[in-house]
């Protein structure tokens, strides 16, 4: 699989919010980002035993999140219907409604509560709080860790968020509005393609013999919109993987990868782990 342009080449590494407006029709995509047409029949398996053999570390819900819940059921299913006719849309009664949405698709589903800031910066700020999750595919977080916590706890291992982003970003879910979906990419490097990988390595380790075709991309589309009765926000994650070695005869593709984990900062080269593929890469380019 060659693939053309690379994630990384298109979206840089910039610490920033990235949005952009999206349909109702093209919210939750059926397609693989990268045309595997293997890939959606094997990520639905993986999630119905991570949803039966790790429930716990894949499924959390606060008690004051059923109502956001059982309306985000009643979204999914009328989205599907109206795009997807053909997927059938049997839900068990018997289950939470966020874990009878999240088996309808591949998206992972977290629900997010306004709360009024508590910290003394700005009592008039409001902070959005985790307060459910059907998590399968998390990239290198621990949900129940994160359940009842604002995003600038939840992203406190980030560097450079809480400078950067946290105001904006907590502006902006504050300022949303009902009826629109926003849009945005991020992507990350990872030692495998395990699609549930709630820990970072974060050190290299020359016992582990990594080789070139053992790093993987992982490209996360995410999606934010505003539920119109509760008003709490309802943030949707689709999760795809390549092998980095897909971009290996694209022109340039490696050598921009290796420039962007250059160019980090000495905390974000630490946070993604950026010695641990670099000399993988370099190994790449050589075997050209």
């Amino acid at each position: 699989m060659t693939q053309k342009a690379a994630p990384w080449q298109k979206l840089g590494l910039n610490l920033k919010l990235g949005l952009r407006a999206c349909d109702e029709a093209n919210w939750l995509p059926f397609d693989d980002l990268f045309g595997d047409t293997t890939a959606r029949p094997r990520q639905f398996l993986t999630k119905t035993e991570l949803l039966h053999d790790r429930h716990e570390d894949v499924f959390s819900a606060l008690p004051n999140s059923t109502a956001a819940s059982a309306e985000v059921l009643e979204i999914i299913t009328t989205h599907l219907a109206a795009h997807y006719p053909d997927i059938p849309l049997d839900v068990n009664p018997s289950l939470h409604p966020l874990e009878g949405a999240a088996r309808l698709i591949l998206e992972d589903l977290l629900i997010l509560a306004p709360r009024q800031r508590s910290d003394g910066k700005d009592a008039t700020q409001t902070d959005w709080c985790l307060v459910a999750g059907a998590l399968c595919f998390p990239a290198h977080w621990v949900l129940q860790k994160k359940m009842g916590k604002p995003l600038a706890a939840i992203h406190e291992p980030v560097p450079h968020y809480t400078e950067v982003l946290r105001d904006h970003v907590d502006r902006f879910f504050t300022a949303m509005k009902i009826g629109t979906i926003s849009m945005r990419m991020n992507w990350s490097l990872q030692t495998d393609d395990a699609l549930y990988a709630p820990l970072r390595l974060h050190q290299p380790d020359t016992s582990l013999g990594m080789t070139c075709d053992q790093i993987h991309l992982r490209v996360e589309r995410q999606t934010l919109r505003k539920l119109p009765q509760t008003g709490n926000i309802l943030f949707t994650i689709r999760t795809y993987l390549a092998p980095v070695s897909a971009w290996q005869d694209s022109e340039g593709a490696i050598e921009d990868l290796l420039f962007v984990l250059g160019d980090m900062s000495p905390e974000m080269r630490h946070y993604k782990g950026a010695t641990i593929y670099e000399t993988s890469l370099r190994n790449m380019l050589r075997n050209e």
